[in-house]
């Protein structure tokens, strides 16, 4: 080999040997410039999201927000799991009382009380304007109770105006006398409170709101469970 190749020869591998050191030090940079953007996905390791099974959960049950507003299985199973009852559950039957209670009957018996403690009506009157009426238990003497009538208007503000009623008309009224406050106009919304007892000792109270089931308490042989919000995706239910 002449000089002239030889010497070819060293120019060329010095000029691959340079490339190559450039070249590294080309990536090098690029891949510390990356590193910080991908560090804080490298660190949201599997550990981050799991969760401790064994833990017990303070919270209040909060069932799931795509359950169907006429669906009362889920709340069924919640109220047997704290009570430690095994009433018997049902598929796609609407949210009322009616559902409870056949629910309900071969573990804690027939219903042998169920008393008014209170009833609110909101009525719109064709001429636009309201009305509400509530109803409540209210004591009279040591051990008597009777049906307290309240009539009221709103204000621009939505506020209740006390509208006048004889003692007639707002102690014990007549069952007349309510349903003709009642069909002076649409009925917008209804709600009535009740308490009662089983025949085995459990002790019940719970709001229907336009016919759905919307809050109950139940308590039987020491335990309670507290349910609010039923008529709404927000339902929960609490053992007391």
């Amino acid at each position: 080999m002449n000089r002239n190749k030889k010497a070819f020869l060293i120019l060329f591998i010095g000029g691959v040997a340079i490339w190559a050191a450039l070249h590294f030090q080309f990536e090098k940079k690029i891949n510390t410039a990356i590193a910080p953007n991908i560090s804080p996905l490298i660190s949201q390791s599997p550990k981050a999201d799991r969760i401790d099974k064994s833990a017990p959960s303070l919270q209040p049950i909060v069932l799931n927000s795509n359950i169907s507003l006429t669906s009362f299985k889920p709340y069924l199973r919640k109220i047997g799991e704290c009570l430690q009852i095994k009433n018997s559950l049902y598929d796609d039957n609407e949210l009322n009382f009616a559902t409870l209670q056949a629910s309900l009957r071969d573990e804690l018996g027939e219903l042998i009380a169920n008393n008014l403690d209170w009833r609110n009506v909101h009525i719109s009157l064709p001429n636009g304007e309201k009305r509400r009426l509530r109803l409540e238990i209210e004591g009279t003497g040591e051990e008597a109770s009777g049906l307290r009538l309240r009539y009221y208007g709103v204000d621009k503000e939505n506020l209740p105006i006390p509208l006048p009623l004889s003692q007639e008309q707002s102690m014990n009224p007549s069952n007349a006398f309510i349903a003709s406050l009642e069909s002076e106009g649409r009925i917008t919304l209804q709600e009535e409170a009740h308490r009662g007892a089983y025949s085995k000792g459990a002790e019940i109270y719970y709001v229907e709101r336009n016919g759905i089931l919307s809050e109950l308490e139940l308590t039987y042989k020491g335990k309670s469970i507290k349910c609010q919000e039923l008529n709404s995706h927000k339902g929960t239910c609490s053992c007391l």
